[in-house]
């Protein structure tokens, strides 16, 4: 159809070869502003397409006005005259003939054409044409070859539902669809809003079968087959209908040249154009100018009352984004620049750019809010008719029935024909489980980009990864949206989240205290620091906003020109509050308590002494490094590790400071592609922790049967340090030779662990002191006196001298203790007084190996 009429029949066409067409959609109930300025409600705007596509007779019928037309010539060329044989006064055409009414005529001029058309033109309505010869004349008209006839149901669910002959239209509707006269039509009009709801219409009502299978048909081809979408007013419409109320009612317009604006506002509001229409006859009532902030002061349109910004301004207002708002500033000068050439006859040869979009990046970043400006952007430059915004997720698409999935995924494609559909974590649609709905429901969004090109903007939205990994397994999508509308959202740096977290707080009506937004600032740093792939970034700030508000609310009982205080702050923020450093006495207390470990105690002490030095002149604290323990066995590397936990925690430079303890076969596993999710499940347990890994250079050993799995388990360790440098420790303990391999196993390895320290075997004196601390430690405690200690200097050297491959230092010294406990057992009588100290003496110590 050439030249439409409105803008809402842009792409309507009549079907080629179908006898019926279903016309759906909030249009159908409204009026229309053409672009002759010609206000026309749907059955005259019908004529006026039908008439232009060559039917000389039109026909219309609903359950009120059975048979009526718009034209003279429509009701000429239907109505039957008398035969001239029975002018003579018969009430009886001759038998050969007959009609709707049998064989009976109605005698009169008036009365005889009422009673063959129905009404015609505004003649009274006839008095006799029942349900039955209703069917009947329109069934004989719509197989006559000799006048092009279109028959149009102006309310087919009520002609469908109460039709009194229901069995004789479902009958008529089956014939038509099979052989009917082909350059006849049957029109349908449906007041519903989408083709799915006109589909559970009709088969909800169980009584017109082929009109339920004609639908179900049409989805498959191309072009929505013989149905017609009649939407909502565009801008340009609503701006011809301003123009009508203030001729005709005197609206006042204080800004020309903002009624574009103004139009384009009104057009994203979903609502008919006779809603504008009482809307603006009663501004023009009132007295009132129509302008943006009229619009929204009467909560006749989105935003805010006091927010009549522009898209590039609220754009440039946002927080931080920097790489999103270069990319939405290219995405907008290229879809004017293909709007501009268009305008111009220039480009047609070309094919425009793709509109659909992907974003990615972790929750909280922006999407939404940049999806909604996405669908401003395109409405202003004309590309969309609305711009809205409607977001869905996997379970809007996806049902869990045959047929359910595509009904549920054109539902809501339907809903955001004219703006932008949102589809939040698309890549779900893949996941095991689906049972092959989730590639219908792709299948159906295909489709849709395809048959309603122009119509809306497709926005995928994820985790970058797994988009990524999803575009390359449909290319169907990847084809649709090429690399160029990729749109990357990166975490809100710290600065940025203390700037939301303060602009929530204005929002919210609360002051505070210079002190707390000092805290504050703290505290969104150690939530960045600490941050996973589920951290919210501005949703975490509005819930921390929210927090802060019912603490000040509780404490401040309703007087609310208190500002916001330190305490008002929720205990679970507080682990992000960075205190003084402690005395570097008072940290090590319990590392100087051990035996020992002098080049341990060093490292840790200056350890201390850099962060102290940092804060003290205002520097960041640096992420802690990744250590190697490296010394041979029982020299307390454990013991070191729990104890360095703790002490990173105390400096707040690990959130929890708690120690995970693995080996080997807490990384690796037996089957290829499982020891990658093994390694990384134990380093998530550590996050903002200790990671000890003893004997790790056992990792670098492969497997018996030749598979090297252990390297995929250092691989990957490799990267999970350095992705979360500053919120893991990774300790790697072992024997001084092998830990050397370890390291060559992976390049990386060596440039992880900045750190090497080395746990020298303890001396004779170091054991002693040793094994007398043990022994005072037991229940109850034991007493080694010191006649007792130089045959335990004895024992201990001829078994570090008889065999170095097994003695373990604080480990033997155990066994030794133990020995010595067994033989002071069967020296002491049972009987002995509870009061009386258990002391060791030389026959307690074996003279023998171990």
């Amino acid at each position: 159809m050439s030249s439409p009429l409105v803008e809402r029949l842009d792409g309507f066409r009549l079907p080629a070869g179908d006898a019926l067409l279903v016309v759906h959609g909030q249009g159908v109930d409204d009026i229309f502003v053409c672009r002759d300025h010609g206000v026309r409600g749907i059955e005259e705007l019908l004529w006026d397409v039908l008439h232009d596509a060559g039917f000389t007779r039109i026909v219309y019928s609903s359950l009120s006005r059975p048979v009526y037309f718009r034209d003279r010539r429509s009701r000429d060329l239907t109505r039957r005259r008398r035969p001239a044989a029975n002018r003579g006064g018969s009430n009886l055409m001759r038998a050969e003939f007959s009609g709707p009414l049998g064989r009976r005529i109605l005698a009169g001029g008036a009365a005889t054409d009422s009673a063959a058309a129905g009404t015609l033109l505004g003649e009274a309505p006839a008095p006799t044409l029942t349900d039955q010869h209703r069917v009947m004349l329109l069934d004989h008209l719509m197989r006559q070859a000799e006048h092009r006839t279109a028959v149009v149901f102006t309310h087919a669910e009520e002609s469908l539902r109460y039709e009194q002959a229901g069995r004789t239209l479902a009958g008529a509707l089956a014939e038509w669809v099979e052989h009917a006269e082909d350059r006849n039509l049957c029109v349908l009009l449906f007041r519903r809003d989408t083709l799915d709801d006109v589909e559970e219409f009709v088969r909800e009502l169980r009584r017109v079968p082929r009109l339920e299978t004609y639908l179900a048909d049409q989805r498959g081809r191309s072009g929505g087959g013989a149905t017609a979408a009649i939407g909502l007013p565009s801008a340009e419409e609503l701006e011809r209908l301003v123009h009508d109320v203030r001729l005709r009612a005197g609206l006042r317009v204080e800004e020309w040249n903002e009624l574009p604006l103004v139009a384009r506002t009104m057009a994203a509001a979903p609502e008919r154009a006779r809603n504008w229409r009482a809307r603006l006859r009663l501004l023009a009532r009132e007295k009132r100018s129509l302008d943006v902030a009229e619009l929204r002061r009467r909560q006749w349109a989105g935003g805010s009352p006091q927010d009549d910004r522009s898209v590039t301004d609220r754009i440039e207002a946002m927080v931080g984004l920097g790489s999103v708002k270069e990319h939405l500033q290219r995405l907008r000068w290229r879809a004017a620049a293909d709007a501009a050439l268009c305008a111009r006859g220039l480009g047609r040869e070309a094919e425009t750019g793709s509109p659909h979009l992907v974003f990615t990046g972790n929750p909280g970043t922006g999407k939404t809010t940049v999806a909604r400006l996405v669908g401003e952007i395109y409405r202003d430059l004309g590309l969309l008719r609305r711009g809205h915004l409607v977001e869905a997720e996997v379970p809007d698409l996806v049902a869990g029935v045959v047929g359910g999935t595509a009904i549920r995924t054109h539902r809501t494609v339907d809903r955001a024909l004219d703006g932008v559909l949102l589809i939040d974590e698309i890549y779900r649609l893949t996941e095991p489980g689906r049972g092959g709905f989730g590639s219908e429901a792709i299948d159906t969004l295909l489709t849709r980009m395809e048959n309603d090109r122009g119509r809306f903007v497709l926005i995928a939205a994820g985790y970058p990864d797994k988009v990524e990994e999803f575009l390359s397994a449909n290319f169907g999508l990847r084809s649709r949206i090429p690399a160029a509308n990729v749109i990357h959202f990166p975490d809100y740096e710290p600065a940025e989240l203390h700037a939301i977290l303060l602009g929530r707080l204005r929002a919210l009506g609360l002051s505070w205290t210079p002190a707390l937004e000092e805290l504050l600032g703290e505290v969104t740093r150690g939530l960045h620091a600490t941050r996973d792939r589920q951290f919210g970034n501005a949703r975490a700030m509005r819930d921390l906003a929210d927090a802060l508000k019912d603490a000040w609310a509780q404490r401040v009982r309703a007087v609310v020109s208190e500002p916001l205080e330190a305490e008002d702050l929720p205990e679970r923020y507080r682990a992000h509050i960075r205190g003084p450093v402690p005395p570097v006495d008072e940290l090590l207390a319990e590392l100087d308590a051990l035996v020992g470990l002098v080049p341990v105690k060093e490292m840790i002490r200056d350890l201390v002494y850099r962060l102290r030095l940092r804060r003290s002149h205002g520097g960041e604290p640096f992420p802690p490094p990744h250590l190697l323990f490296v010394g041979p066995p029982g020299t307390g590397k454990t013991t070191v590790a729990r104890l360095l936990g703790k002490l990173l925690r105390s400096l707040g430079l690990l959130l929890r400071g708690h120690v995970v303890e693995v080996t080997r076969p807490e990384l690796v596993a037996g089957y290829v592609g499982q020891t990658a999710l093994k390694t990384k499940e134990a380093v998530r347990s550590a996050v903002d922790g200790v990671l000890f890994i003893d004997e790790a250079y056992s990792l670098s050993r492969g497997s018996e049967a030749g598979t090297d799995y252990g390297k995929e388990a250092l691989d990957t360790l490799t990267r999970e340090m350095e992705d979360l440098r500053g919120r893991l420790v990774v300790v790697a303990a072992g024997y001084p030779a092998p830990m050397e391999t370890f390291l060559e196993t992976n390049p990386g390895l060596r440039f992880r662990f900045a750190e090497r320290v080395s746990f020298p075997d303890y001396s004779g004196t170091e054991l002693v002191e040793i094994l007398r601390r043990m022994a005072h430690d037991r229940e109850p405690p034991y007493v080694l006196p010191d006649a007792t200690v130089p045959k335990v200097r004895r024992w201990l050297d001829r078994q570090r001298r008889a065999h170095p491959e097994h003695f373990a230092n604080a480990r033997t010294v155990r066994v030794l203790l133990e020995r010595m406990e067994a033989r002071m057992a069967r020296r002491i009588d049972a009987d002995t007084p509870a009061g009386r100290p258990l002391e060791f003496v030389p026959e307690d110590v074996p003279d023998g190996d171990w």
